[in-house]
């Protein structure tokens, strides 16, 4: 295991800072480092994901908050990272260019040590479908909304 002071879990009003830094310490070591048991699958996430191939990402944010909120580190960035990636799906529906580019570089960066996949979820293949919606988004102040809804729909691998 990794030599880490950092907390297990965020206290009042300090989220932010100690998932960044939870974050550096996973891009730097590795996922590996800081997990080494098997870890059981929520039925909550298998329903987050069908609620995500299906379009549904406000249900899929609204299940994953779930199990995010109580959840400790690392963990609990998996999860968010997933939540953030719904989100800017939900914004790129809504034609909302800054609130997608904001939230699915968040999720890209975040799912990243957790790639190329992770409780069963094709993490690598979900990454680079949203890279590639991130490209179409920063061409340029005119994105052109009907390639990029013309885009095939982004799924979350399920992995045996």
């Amino acid at each position: 295991m990794a030599d880490t002071n950092l907390p297990n879990y965020p206290s009042k009003g300090g989220r932010k800072k100690l998932d960044e830094e939870w974050l550096q310490a996973l891009h730097r070591q590795g996922l590996a480092a800081f997990i080494s048991d098997v870890i059981s699958t929520p039925a909550e996430l298998d329903r987050a994901i069908a609620e995500f191939n299906q379009g549904q990402f406000w249900h899929c944010h609204e299940t994953l908050e779930a199990i995010w909120l109580p959840e400790k580190y690392p963990l609990r960035l998996f999860y968010h990272g997933l939540i953030k990636a719904a989100v800017g799906l939900l914004h790129l529906e809504r034609r909302n260019r800054h609130g997608a580019l904001v939230k699915l570089g968040d999720a890209t960066y975040t799912l990243a040590p957790f790639s190329p996949q992770f409780m069963g979820a094709g993490i690598a293949d979900l990454i680079k479908v949203v890279e590639h919606r991130l490209v179409c988004l920063e061409s340029g102040s005119d994105t052109d909304w009907l390639a990029v809804e013309n885009l095939p729909a982004v799924q979350l691998q399920i992995l045996a």
